[in-house]
């Protein structure tokens, strides 16, 4: 899985990219798991990584890490 607990622990850039800046918009907005209502940490993309909408956000879901793991799971 390329998505592991260890690179999610990473700090973050001090100068988000576009990804970053969407996604953070995106959790300042949704501040509470979807799955589990602990505080959301990342974004679940709903649609595959080549869908041209993949970045709205009707296909977003706010996740804590670990409802996010276990979605990719």
């Amino acid at each position: 899985m390329s998505n592991t607990r260890k690179w999610r622990a990473k700090d973050r850039t001090t100068k988000p990219n576009s990804r970053q800046k969407r996604n953070g918009l995106f959790l300042d907005e949704h501040p509470a798991c979807q799955a589990c209502g602990e505080p959301s940490e990342e974004t679940h993309h709903r649609l595959p990584a080549d869908h041209p909408d993949r970045h709205e956000w009707k296909h977003m879901t706010a996740l804590c890490r670990d409802c996010h793991v276990e979605v990719h799971r």
